[in-house]
């Protein structure tokens, strides 16, 4: 007897099965069937037909705590309705950086009391870490680091010299885990805003015209061969210039193992229409992009260039995005409910792209990268029974208020999309029936990182 069979058009790797079935035990993938196999004894069967049947998505750009209004409770519930299984969450904690192996435990213990979907979790280091601080971190169940050559604050997000990369990334290197980058150039982007606001250049379209593609090129450029001279895995996040993806082929092609990531906004978003119509609530780092970078940008993806997409969720409380000077408010957007479906929309409905383009980009690659697969990431034998449904029939407008995250706004707000998410299961359970989140906090476990309890290679 098997606990769960759905049926629907199951979204494989590199390929659709339609009309196919998948079923499960204990919250485990045993086997995937076609309407040839006959009549399957099942306990529950979620009939999804004509719906498409994606792996849950693995968001790995999530910013829980970079607010105190936010938390684990809010964005879990978040990513749940929008067909995200697995989050992996960034350091940067308001008042608490997570650069220790006290505060990444006190981290894992809210996971347990509070969460909805798994989560995984990374760490990162003080501005003057020595190499010893990263044993603890990898040991107390961390996927991989981050860490950013830009600061935007001394505390929380500060800048990490080259003198403390060039000792703390061998060691990194030692544990064989990733680490990946912010990569901007403050020295360039804070003297153009001095400038900007002394000439009282301070509406939105600043924003794009203080962060020159060059500040991004390169920091990413020296990012890259210090990893190449420190043997580290690397990943680069939130991606947007389209010669940052040339210079990361091409280090690919020397032997770098370098993946790299985009976000729905650059791909979606326009600086020349949406910074102007939607000011703060379209101000992003790095910034958002006009039209020739996007159709660029464009390329790299349906070449197979970028490694995967991820939502970089970062919500503010609508007073940080109110201020008429761009250069005051907060940057960063909500994107855990929205991401699956705009990109669905974007690349299957309006592209004509296969969804198991859409599967690979944001749900197979990013468990691959951050080693959470084979257990999360696809839909095959022996991984956990985690699916996104969507209905790809279902046009709906998107409306920010009934979001579950704690910002009740969305740069997409009122956007018409077709594909909607109509189900989420984690391991085999139904946390999201498409209108009510139906787990309860705690249903979400965490997933340490392949170091956990282990000393170095």
């Amino acid at each position: 007897m098997i606990d769960l069979l759905i049926k629907g058009d199951l979204v494989l790797y590199d390929s659709v099965l339609r009309g196919a079935l998948v079923g499960v035990n204990s919250g485990k993938i045993i086997g995937i069937f076609t309407l040839l196999d006959g009549t399957l004894p099942s306990r529950e069967l979620i009939d999804a037909t004509g719906c498409l049947v994606y792996p849950g998505m693995v968001d790995a750009h999530v910013h829980c705590y970079s607010n105190s209004y936010e938390t684990f409770s809010h964005a879990t519930r978040a990513a749940a309705a929008g067909g995200v299984t697995t989050i992996i969450e960034m350091p940067y904690d308001q008042g608490a950086p997570v650069t220790s192996a006290e505060v990444f435990n006190n981290k894992v213990a809210l996971i347990k009391k509070t969460c909805v979907v798994d989560v995984a979790m990374l760490a990162t280091l003080r501005k003057q870490a020595t190499p010893h601080e990263v044993g603890p971190l990898v040991m107390a169940g961390a996927s991989g680091f981050k860490m950013s050559i830009y600061e935007t604050d001394p505390d929380r997000f500060p800048r990490i010299g080259d003198e403390v990369l060039w000792q703390v990334m061998p060691e990194i290197s030692r544990y064989r885990l990733p680490v990946g980058f912010h990569g901007e150039i403050d020295f360039i982007i804070e003297d153009l805003i001095q400038r900007a606001k002394l000439a009282g250049h301070t509406d939105p379209i600043a924003h794009y015209e203080t962060r020159p593609p060059a500040s991004e090129t390169l920091a990413i450029l020296k990012i890259l061969e210090l990893s190449h001279w420190t043997n580290v895995k690397l990943h680069i996040f939130h991606a947007s210039q389209p010669r940052s993806i040339d210079l990361i082929t091409w280090f690919k092609s020397q032997g770098l193992d370098v993946t790299v990531e985009t976000c729905p906004h650059y791909l979606l978003l326009d600086a020349d229409n949406d910074l102007p119509r939607l000011k703060a609530f379209a101000k992003i780092n790095p910034s958002i992009l006009r039209k020739h970078e996007r159709e660029m940008l464009w390329e790299h993806v349906t070449a197979g260039r970028i490694d995967f997409i991820s939502s970089d969720h970062a919500p503010w409380p609508l007073e940080r995005k109110q201020n008429d000077n761009i250069f005051e408010n907060a940057s960063g957007a909500p994107g855990l409910e929205t991401s699956l479906p705009l990109m669905h929309d974007a690349m299957v409905a309006k592209r004509g792209l296969d969804p198991s383009v859409v599967a690979k980009l944001l749900c197979t690659n990013p468990a691959k990268r951050f080693a959470l697969a084979p257990q999360k990431g696809g839909i095959f034998i022996g991984a956990d029974a985690d699916f996104a449904i969507v209905d790809p029939n279902q046009e709906y407008f998107i409306d920010a208020k009934d979001s579950h995250c704690s910002a009740k706004w969305s740069p997409y707000d009122g956007w018409k999309i077709k594909g909607r998410v109509v189900r989420t299961v984690l391991r085999g359970q139904t946390i999201y029936d498409g209108e009510t989140i139906t787990a309860e906090p705690g249903f979400g476990q965490f997933l340490p990182g392949p170091g956990y309890l282990t000393k170095p290679h």
